[in-house]
């Protein structure tokens, strides 16, 4: 009997912390020859994504176009970057040899709202210029979370 209930406070305090153990999400943007596959990517906060099939390509953060406070990246030609997002909110990216061909992306952190959404929508048609201006078409297909 006393076994029993060793085995239901041990049941009980390991249904308390599952959701200490339970991991983060990973999810992957593939490199296409000229487009990133799961350009437009919602994942939670806490989530981890990687950058992937990189042969000819790179990923970089676009100044100004991620969260206060977020950590920008740069990934060299060929490198399967795993940018540290840590902060909720839109994240632009772009393939540096590529941006001619609209090799661009965004990653959305967490929930955002419609009031979100036009307020970084002005802040990139007020700053991105030339090939840059590429994001506003995936910019323009964010859809409100919350």
């Amino acid at each position: 009997m006393k076994m029993k209930n060793i085995l239901a406070a041990i049941l009980a305090v390991s249904v308390y912390m599952l959701p200490g153990f339970v991991s983060a999400a990973d999810h992957v943007i593939e490199a296409g020859p000229r487009a990133f596959k799961n350009a437009t990517l919602y994942v939670a906060e806490g989530d981890n994504v990687k950058f992937s099939k990189m042969a000819s390509h790179n990923s970089v953060s676009v100044e100004g176009l991620i969260p206060d406070g977020a950590t920008a990246w740069v990934g060299k030609l060929g490198e399967n970057v795993a940018p540290a997002l840590e902060k909720p909110g839109i994240y632009s990216y772009v393939c540096q040899p590529h941006i001619g061909f609209g090799m661009v992306g965004v990653i959305i952190v967490g929930d955002v709202s419609a009031e979100d959404i036009a307020a970084y929508k002005q802040k990139a048609m007020d700053t991105l210029k030339g090939p840059y201006r590429r994001l506003l078409g995936k910019i323009n297909k964010i859809k409100p979370t919350k």
